[in-house]
C-alpha cells in the first residue's frame, strides 16, 4: 500500500468512513484501492472492508454492476467445476 495514501488520509476513523469513501472516490481511487486502503488503515479483513465499499453512499451507482460482474464469474466457476 502506498504510504503516501495512508498519510493522505491518516485523519479519517471509522467513524467518519463514510466521509473517507467520498473522498477516495472524489480523488479517483478504484473500489479495489479503496478496499485495500481500508484494509490496510483500520486492520479489518478485505470482506468487512469490501462490505464497508459496496454498501457505502459513495459507491451505491456501483453496487449493481459489481454483484451482477460477482455473480457472472461465480456462475462460470460452478460451470466449468473442474475435478
Amino acid at each position: 500500500m502506498n504510504t503516501e495514501l495512508l498519510e493522505k488520509y491518516k485523519d479519517y476513523t471509522l467513524d467518519s468512513i463514510e466521509n473517507l469513501m467520498l473522498i477516495m472516490k472524489e480523488d479517483n481511487l478504484s473500489m479495489m484501492q479503496s478496499t485495500m486502503l481500508l484494509v490496510f488503515k483500520f486492520k479489518i479483513s478485505i470482506t468487512e472492508a469490501d462490505n464497508y465499499i459496496l454498501n457505502s453512499k459513495a459507491w451505491q451507482d456501483n453496487k449493481q454492476s459489481v454483484e451482477k460482474f460477482r455473480d457472472n464469474i461465480f456462475d462460470n466457476i460452478d460451470k466449468s467445476d473442474i475435478n
